[in-house]
C-alpha cells in the first residue's frame, strides 16, 4: 500500500504477534549455543550471529561443509541432518523440515525449508541454505523455533464456523471480492504455539486481504491483520507516456517492449494491464497507443511502461520473476497484472497478496481538495507497489509490525533508487514543492523516534538505505540491499535481523569491505538495535 489506508484502523488489525516477537528473550538457546561454538571451532573463518527473536542462530557464514554428494538440495538436507543442534533443533525436528522453494543468486543455489511440527507448518519459521558450485554449504539463514510446545486438545471448531467468525469480526458491511482460502498451521503466542485455521479473506469492504488465525479448539481469534500492501532494439508498439510523472517530465514517445503478437493490446511478456472502467486499449493500425492523458486508456499505457521499466530493473538485480509464489504470475509465465481506475475516486494504490496483482486508484483531487491525483501517472508509485510484489515472491506472508515496516522501507528505497530521486509521490500530492510528496528517503529519522505504524517506521529503513547509497553509489548499495531482502530467513523479521542480513551479504560477497559503513549508518546514526 502506498500510504496509510482507512481500513488499517479496523479492529481486525490486531497484530498481536508483535508482542510475542518483542517479548522473546535475546539469550541464545543453550544447546544451540554450545554446539555452535564447537561447530565454529572446527571451521576456521566461519561466523555466526544470533537471532534475538528465537535465541537460535540468525545466520552462519563461511565454509560450513566439505563437498557433498548429490544435488544442492541433497547437500542442504544432509547439512541440516548432520547439524541439527547448531540451529536449536532435535533430529526429529530436522526430519520434519519440508522443501518449499529454491532459487539462484550471487553464485549460490538456495533451498528454503519450512519448519513443521506434528505434520503442521510452523507459521513464519523457515531456514534458507546456500550451496556453492562445489556443493559446499556457505550460508544458512534461519527463523526456526526451538522446543515447540503445542496447547493440547481436540478440534472443536469447524472450518465453516471459523469462516463465520472471521466474517462477523470484519463487520456486517463486509463484501468479499474472492473466495476465502484456508490451511491449518501452528501460530506463535506468548504461551506456546496454538493450532489455528489460517484464513485469508479477500474483502472489498473493508478493503484488504485479511489474515485470520482462529483457534481450532475454542474459536478464539488468536491474531488477525491486513496483509495488503497498499502502494536491445526490436519491433514494439509505441505510446505517449511520462517518464516519471506529469509534473516533472513532458510527454514522450516510447517503445512498449515485450508486447505479445499481434502487438495491439497491452498484454506482454512481463505485464498485463486491466482497465476496471472500460474494455482494454487497442492500438491503431500503425501500432500506436495514442491517447491523451485525460483518456481512460492513457493510464493503461503509462502503467505498462512503468511495470516494464521496474521489471527490467529488478531482473538486473537477480530477480527470478513472479514464477513461484505470486498467484497470478505462477500461472501466467511470470507476468504481473496491473489494474488501473481501481474503485471510484480512490486515493491509494496497493499490492494484493491474495491476487498477486497491483492496483491504482484515480484519486479524488480536485473534487476533494485534500485528495490525491491519479496514482497510475507516477512511475515511483508503480515501482513501490511492484517492490511489494517482489518481496512477496520470495517471502509470502511477511508479518509483524517490523516485517511490514521493512516491506514499506524496501519498497520506498527501490522506487526512489530506480529513478535516482529520494522524493516519493511528488505528483500525486497536489501541494508545493517539498511539502508535496508522500515520503522522502533522504531523511535522518531514527528508529526510536518513529511509531510502529509500518509507513512511519519504514522511513527509517528507507532513509538508512538511501544514505548507504549516497556513500557507496547505486550499484553497490542496490546489490547489498536487494541481497539483504533476498536472504531473510524468517517471515517475521526485525530491523536488527534485516540489518544483520545486510552485513552478511557484505561479508560473503564483498569480504566485509563495507561493514564499518553499514554499522555506522544503521546502528550509530539510525539507532537500529545492535
Amino acid at each position: 500500500m502506498f500510504h496509510n489506508e482507512s481500513s488499517l484502523g479496523h479492529r481486525a488489525n490486531r497484530n498481536r504477534v508483535d508482542a510475542f516477537i518483542s517479548g522473546v528473550a535475546a539469550e541464545p538457546v543453550a544447546v544451540a549455543s554450545a554446539q555452535s561454538q564447537a561447530f565454529l571451532a572446527q571451521r576456521s573463518g566461519a561466523s555466526l550471529v544470533v537471532n534475538t527473536m528465537t535465541g537460535n542462530p540468525a545466520y552462519l557464514e563461511g565454509k560450513l561443509s566439505m563437498t557433498m554428494t548429490g544435488t544442492a538440495a541433497d547437500a542442504s538436507r544432509s547439512f541440516l541432518m548432520e547439524n541439527p543442534g547448531i540451529l536449536g533443533l532435535s533430529a526429529e525436528d530436522t526430519e520434519e523440515l519440508t522443501d518449499v522453494d529454491s532459487f539462484e543468486w550471487g553464485g549460490l543455489k538456495f533451498i528454503r525449508r519450512q519448519q513443521t511440527h506434528q505434520g503442521l507448518p510452523v507459521f513464519g519459521a523457515s531456514v534458507l541454505v546456500g550451496v556453492d558450485d562445489k556443493n559446499q554449504v556457505r550460508i544458512v539463514t534461519s527463523g526456526l523455533r526451538s522446543q515447540i510446545s503445542v496447547k493440547p486438545g481436540e478440534t472443536a471448531i469447524s472450518l465453516k464456523e471459523a469462516r463465520q467468525i472471521a466474517r462477523k469480526d470484519l463487520g456486517e458491511a463486509v463484501e468479499l471480492r474472492g473466495g476465502i482460502t484456508h490451511k491449518t498451521v501452528l501460530y506463535p503466542t506468548q504461551k506456546g504455539h496454538v493450532r489455528v485455521y489460517h484464513l485469508t479473506v479477500p474483502a472489498e469492504t473493508p478493503l484488504g486481504d485479511w489474515e485470520y488465525f482462529i483457534d481450532v479448539q475454542n474459536g478464539e481469534i488468536v491474531d488477525s491483520y491486513n496483509s495488503m500492501k497498499f502502494h536491445s532494439f526490436y519491433f514494439a508498439p509505441r505510446a505517449r507516456v511520462y517518464s516519471e510523472n506529469p509534473e516533472e517530465t513532458p510527454l514522450k514517445t516510447v517503445m512498449l517492449r515485450d508486447v505479445k503478437s499481434p502487438y495491439n493490446k497491452l498484454d506482454g511478456q512481463y505485464c498485463k494491464v486491466i482497465n476496471e472502467d472500460a474494455p482494454g486499449a487497442v492500438a491503431s493500425s500503425n501500432y500506436r497507443f495514442d491517447f491523451p492523458p485525460e483518456d481512460t486508456h492513457f493510464d493503461e499505457c503509462q502503467v505498462y511502461y512503468a511495470v516494464e521499466k521496474v521489471y527490467q530493473y529488478f531482473l538486473d538485480l537477480g530477480f527470478r520473476g513472479f514464477t513461484v509464489n505470486n498467484p497470478y504470475g505462477k500461472v501466467n509465465a511470470g507476468q504481473l497484472a496491473a489494474n488501473v481506475h481501481t474503485r471510484t475516486n480512490y486515493d491509494n494504490a496497493y499490492y494484493s497478496p491474495g491476487t498477486g496483482q497491483i492496483y491504482f486508484g484515480d484519486g479524488s483531487y480536485p473534487r476533494n481538495p485534500g485528495g490525491l491525483r491519479d496514482l497510475a501517472k507516477e512511475v515511483d508509485i508503480v515501482a513501490h507497489e511492484f517492490t511489494h510484489a517482489v518481496i512477496d515472491e520470495y517471502h509470502p506472508g511477511m508479518f509483524g509490525s517490523e516485517g511490514l515496516a521493512l516491506h514499506e522501507g524496501y519498497a520506498d528505497y527501490f522506487a526512489c533508487s530506480l529513478l535516482n530521486d529520494p522524493d516519493l509521490g511528488e505528483y500525486v500530492v497536489p501541494a508545493p514543492e517539498k511539502a508535496g510528496m508522500i515520503r522522502n528517503c533522504d531523511n535522518d529519522l531514527k528508529y526510536s523516534e518513529t511509531s510502529t505504524e509500518p509507513h512511519d517506521r519504514g522511513q527509517v529503513w528507507a532513509g538508512a538505505c538511501w544514505h548507504l547509497r549516497k556513500k557507496l553509489g547505486q550499484e553497490v548499495a542496490d546489490f547489498l540491499i536487494f541481497g539483504s531482502m533476498f536472504l531473510l530467513g524468517t517471515t517475521s523479521p526485525t530491523f536488527k535481523y534485516a540489518k544483520d542480513m545486510l552485513l552478511l551479504v557484505d561479508q560473503y560477497w564483498c569480504g566485509g569491505e563495507y561493514k564499518a559503513t553499514i554499522k555506522r549508518i544503521f546502528e550509530t546514526e539510525r539507532g537500529i538495535p545492535v
